[in-house]
């Protein structure tokens, strides 16, 4: 009789603690499901880039030079985006608008040959922006455009400016090879 009751009393917390594990199962795979589903749903953007050679970085900038950052205006571009999907609605975009001035150390593409240029760009992150600190040496292709900054089409207008981006071969000095240099110096060479 005791081993009856022992066994009843076993199958009891059997299916106790059988039906707590199928409720905490049920409610982990909610967790995983919902953990999953937020991250689907969750826009993502980042820059993206294909690598480019010497050449096609040499043929697709205005200017090539090397040069150190002697200066940072930091500021802000503050606009208002269309919504694609309501009618009327529209979205507040703030944007990073850095403008870095560069002292040329050596001049390697473009007509112009100023002692100092302004290079403008976002600062870095999803958009492609670059970032360089002060007193850092660079080995910048940068391009000459007049599509406002902050322009989420492309079609918004201004005063042209040189600009660069983490798709360009834009890096720092340091890590430039030799053979790079000397690969601009003869690809120049074959234009003038």
């Amino acid at each position: 009789m005791e081993t009856q009751v022992s066994e009843e009393r076993h199958n009891h917390n059997l299916r106790h603690v059988s039906s707590n594990y199928s409720q905490l199962k049920a409610k982990m795979k909610n967790i995983i499901l919902s953990v999953i589903l937020l991250f689907l749903t969750h826009k993502s953007y980042s820059c993206s880039c294909k690598h480019s050679t010497i050449k096609y970085g040499f043929e697709h900038s205005d200017i090539i030079f090397t040069g150190k950052v002697v200066k940072i205006n930091a500021g802000k571009i503050i606009d208002s985006i269309p919504s694609s999907t309501e009618k009327g609605k529209f979205y507040i975009k703030e944007t990073s608008r850095i403008e870095f001035v560069f002292k040329i150390i050596k001049f390697i593409k473009g007509k112009e040959k100023p002692e100092f240029i302004t290079v403008v760009t976002t600062g870095g992150g999803a958009d492609c922006g670059n970032y360089f600190e002060l007193n850092s040496e660079h080995l910048v292709y940068s391009y000459k455009t007049d599509i406002k900054l902050s322009s989420f089409d492309g079609n918004e207008k201004v005063d042209p400016y040189y600009s660069t981006s983490l798709c360009t071969r834009t890096k720092k000095l340091k890590m430039v090879k030799k053979s790079e240099i000397n690969k601009l110096k003869r690809l120049n060479r074959r234009i003038q």
